[in-house]
């Protein structure tokens, strides 16, 4: 979590210019949010003890609630034995309540690839790694010296599709042309930094996107938001894979759900 302990140890990497201040603890959240299993960080900094921390907490909250959702499952079998009318209802409203059996069934072990070349002499890169151990989140990350672009192949194939990538150091079309494919086409999302009313290498790949989405290759969602207190770093902008993306309503899938619940009972008892 981000306690005292944390932000103590990440603030000797908070570098004003950079503009993440208000950026890390975002992808903090979001990461717990979506629980990503396999992420990209292009360009390490302030932000990075944020997504491994988040990658920590969710590791703890999965653990915690895998087990609690082994007991209201036995509840419901139970229940369900003697012919309780309300033991589906209270198992949907126990700790953790309205979970899906199928995504505690797939595991939950998730990593970090970061690219970095350790150039930029403004970047507190360089100390990211050393504050890592010392948080202890070290074994969650691996780093990668260089430029992300020509190096996809050095991603783990079995950490791909990509499910979360953060980019703060490479806008360049040969970045999204080559990632792009990597990303999970389930939902997986791409989030790029300073892109509005930036430096023209920034606005012009946003442009391309744009026109990509006009031009009926409606593959990905588009959001930039700007933080209007701001002369630069003041932007996001984030991009979310839909190609392979198909809603799931709860109401449509009750068979679903209970075929969940039933292996889930059957692996875990």
């Amino acid at each position: 979590m981000l306690n005292a302990r944390f932000l103590d140890a990440v603030e000797p990497l908070r570098a004003p210019l950079s503009g993440t201040e208000l950026m890390a603890p975002l992808l903090y959240s979001l990461v717990r949010s979506l629980r990503p299993r396999k992420l990209l960080e292009v360009g390490m900094g302030y932000t990075t003890p944020f997504i491994a921390q988040a990658l920590e907490d969710n590791v703890a909250d999965f653990r915690r609630e895998t087990e609690q959702l082994k007991r209201k499952t036995e509840e419901l079998v139970q229940g369900e034995a003697r012919g309780a009318r309300d033991a589906e209802r209270r198992w949907f409203e126990a700790e953790p309540v309205g979970a899906d059996p199928g995504f505690y069934l797939a595991g939950y072990e998730p990593h970090l690839y970061a690219f970095d070349d350790l150039s930029d002499g403004q970047s507190s890169a360089p100390a990211v790694l050393e504050t890592l151990e010392r948080l202890d989140l070290r074994g969650r990350i691996t780093f990668i010296q260089g430029d992300p672009c020509g190096r996809s192949q050095e991603i783990d194939p079995a950490h791909v599709p990509l499910d979360f990538v953060w980019n703060d150091a490479s806008w360049a079309d040969e970045f999204f042309e080559e990632y792009w494919p990597l990303i999970d086409p389930d939902g997986g999302v791409l989030l790029f930094h300073n892109t509005v009313n930036a430096y023209v290498a920034n606005v012009l790949p946003l442009k391309n996107l744009k026109l990509r989405q006009v031009g009926g290759l409606n593959d990905f969602e588009v959001i930039s938001l700007v933080e209007p207190h701001k002369l630069n770093q003041r932007s996001f902008t984030m991009v979310r894979k839909i190609s392979g993306f198909k809603e799931r309503y709860l109401e449509h899938r009750r068979e679903e759900i209970a075929q969940g619940i039933a292996r889930f009972f059957r692996i875990t008892r």
